[in-house]
């Protein structure tokens, strides 16, 4: 699944619009999350520097690649997939080479950063074209897989560190980095709502979340693990979540605005009786290129369009319910969801969403 041609002109063309609409020549592209989101190629040598390891400058007409000489090569070569670029190669060892490349480039002219640009260059990311969201299926895919897989294969005695290299090791297999990789066993479950793995040993009750990444997109889930039968509390806990991410899930069509979605999630957490919880984590929102776009609050005053990817996950201690859905013109798919997980119908206003039951063993 790699980015064509057309696909990269498209980018191309909302980038050039932006610039035209804000009345500069000269953009630099500098993270890798935007370098990603453009090429498709891999933009890091450190995966979690937020810059990438060669920039962009689109102007009206071309596309230069401005990198050093350990990167360039390998990034046309490896990376780039033959787009048309003019590679511009600076020395590592020379300081401010890289500035003299650019001031050269731009005529002395300014240079305006993507990430200068803020809110108005992320949202060029926000349109999946109908390639992205193809692979968006499969990155939710991969990730629910794994998350079946590590459910059916843990057991009793193992720590959650146990369960994240489990966890590390199903992703490598599916191509998938698992940027989160979170563990809880037991009564953490119950403490912290990041539970990031400890020794800890799972005697009955495992929670597990993951936000993978794949083809630069990142699909979250989690997933529940009980040992035996299921206490009653529990039960209730895990009921009243579901409804709550039903209620979250069944509002998010197009035209939502994103603010009236979480209204409806607050109330849903209200009428489970859990009206405060929803204070104690975030809720989830748009997924992308990051593993949310941005986070869903009172004041979101986004609108949902078909095509988008949102991934909610409300908790209540001790229990989550998370999965990535694609909005659709016919309502939501479930892009995490697996075939041999179990699952229960939940209402929510007259129709039925499935969401991922407690896995018993």
């Amino acid at each position: 699944m790699v980015w064509s041609r057309q696909e990269y002109e498209l980018k191309l063309g909302r980038i050039r619009s932006l610039m035209q609409k804000e009345g500069f020549d000269y953009l630099l592209i500098t993270t890798q999350v935007n370098f990603r989101w453009l090429t498709g190629g891999r933009p890091y040598v450190n995966m979690i520097s937020e810059t990438s390891c060669g920039a962009f400058l689109v102007t009206e007409e071309k596309v230069f690649l401005v990198s050093n000489n350990i990167e360039a090569a390998r990034l046309v070569n490896e990376e780039l997939n033959m787009l048309p670029l003019e590679k511009v190669e600076y020395p590592w060892w020379e300081a401010g080479a890289m500035d003299e490349k650019l001031k050269k480039l731009a005529g002395g002219k300014k240079i305006v950063l993507d990430v200068e640009l803020g809110l108005k260059f992320n949202m060029l990311r926000w349109d999946l074209l109908p390639e992205e969201q193809q692979r968006f299926k499969d990155t939710g895919r991969c990730v629910g897989k794994i998350l079946e897989e590590v459910a059916y294969k843990v057991k009793p005695g193992d720590s959650e560190l146990d369960v994240a290299r489990l966890i590390a090791m199903t992703s490598a297999s599916y191509g998938v980095v698992p940027y989160v990789n979170l563990a809880a066993a037991d009564d953490r479950a119950f403490c912290y709502r990041h539970p990031l793995p400890t020794e800890k040993k799972i005697e009955k009750y495992l929670l597990m979340a993951v936000s993978g990444e794949k083809h630069g997109l990142f699909a979250s889930a989690s997933r529940l693990v009980h040992f035996g039968e299921v206490p009653e509390d529990l039960k209730k806990r895990h009921e009243a979540v579901l409804k709550v991410d039903a209620a979250f899930i069944g509002a998010t069509v197009p035209g939502a605005i994103v603010k009236d979605i979480f209204g409806r999630g607050k109330k849903a957490y209200e009428s489970v009786g859990f009206s405060g919880e929803w204070k104690n984590h975030h809720q989830g929102g748009m997924a992308g290129y990051n593993s949310r776009e941005f986070r869903a609050t009172d004041n979101s005053e986004e609108k949902v369009k078909e095509g988008q990817v949102y991934a909610w996950n409300p908790t209540i201690a001790g229990v989550k319910s998370e999965d990535t859905i694609l909005v659709t013109q016919n309502g939501r798919e479930i892009l995490t969801a697996s075939d041999n997980f179990p699952t229960e119908d939940v209402e929510y206003e007259g129709f039925i969403i499935k969401r991922p039951s407690i896995l018993i063993r």
